[in-house]
């Protein structure tokens, strides 16, 4: 069985118990037909610097969620209410599209609103693809280190992930050995070519009593202990300068697989961070170039200064 008929059913499984979601989900995959186009299930967006909202849908080459609202929706004022003000933030705080499948309608409404939307899909697609920045979904690339070793650059929007830290180390010609303990294995490895950097998954689940924290959409990550003492002395030693990690985070995927994907370049915020909290990292680079190790500045940064960092 090939990956993406692999992770398409099993995203359609993930809606089954609903049946008029499921419906048109499938309803739109199929309409698509387009299999450089990648689906992802319940995604994460930001509404503002604490509130979160989860889409049903989201095609993240080219910016859109999609909502389908089932009729309990609609069952009063109140939630008509929240879901508009709930989309409204996600479009302010993401510059993302919204699309709302309004399923208290027959059979024919809703799928005019779905034809109306594979339309506006396929428009974005087309313009993409226009001005050559579309990234055709490419899973046998996303998990491949061989393929962006020779690229030569990794970037956030390639969505690059990998199922082992033996991959991990391949990119960056690191010897993957040196991250074996006995029957454990460390959380990280020094770049075999830059010693200012250091490699890091870190684990959405609590390992060997480090718990990590990570807000994606803005980029921090908060790296705590279970034990105090060891909690104290890991900030102390970070506290005393600046760190740069390049990190993978570490995660189950929709087909329950082992992943560690690529969420940029990180370093320590010493006004966040504190003995009682832990060591915060906040992500300042996007795009990092495998060979010179210079990394691109966020979004807001890199308008202000233009240049790279290393």
């Amino acid at each position: 069985m090939g990956y993406k008929i692999d992770y398409i059913s099993r995203l359609f499984q993930r809606t089954s118990s609903k049946r008029i979601e499921h419906y048109v989900i499938t309803r739109i995959w199929h309409l698509l037909d387009n299999y450089d186009l990648k689906m992802m299930p319940q995604q994460y967006v930001s509404r503002d610097q604490t509130k979160y909202a989860l889409t049903d849908v989201y095609f993240p080459q080219i910016g859109f969620h999609i909502e389908v609202n089932e009729p309990a929706h609609y069952d009063n004022d109140e939630k008509i209410r929240r879901d508009l003000i709930r989309e409204n933030d996600v479009r302010q705080n993401t510059g993302h599209k919204i699309f709302t499948i309004d399923c208290r309608e027959d059979i024919i409404g809703i799928h005019k609103q779905i034809d109306d939307l594979i339309s506006e899909i396929n428009k974005a697609v087309n313009k993409k693809i226009s001005l050559d920045t579309f990234k055709p979904w490419r899973p046998e690339n996303e998990h491949n280190p061989t393929f962006w070793k020779t690229k030569g650059k990794i970037d956030l929007t390639d969505e690059v992930s990998f199922h082992t830290i033996e991959d991990i180390c391949h990119l960056f010609g690191a010897d993957a050995s040196k991250t074996k303990r006995g029957f454990l294995r460390k959380g990280g490895i020094q770049h075999p070519n830059n010693y200012k950097m250091f490699i890091w998954w870190p684990s959405e689940r609590p390992r060997s009593g480090w718990l990590n924290t990570f807000d994606e959409i803005n980029g921090i990550i908060t790296e705590t202990h279970t034990d105090n003492q060891k909690r104290i002395d890991h900030y102390n030693y970070h506290a005393k300068d600046s760190h740069i990690r390049i990190v993978f985070y570490h995660f189950k995927d929709i087909l329950g697989l082992t992943n560690y994907k690529y969420v940029g370049i990180y370093t320590n915020d010493r006004e966040k961070s504190n003995e009682e909290t832990g060591t915060v990292w906040t992500r300042i680079g996007e795009s990092l170039n495998l060979e010179t190790t210079e990394y691109q500045q966020k979004e807001e940064e890199r308008n202000a200064n233009n240049v790279y960092k290393k």
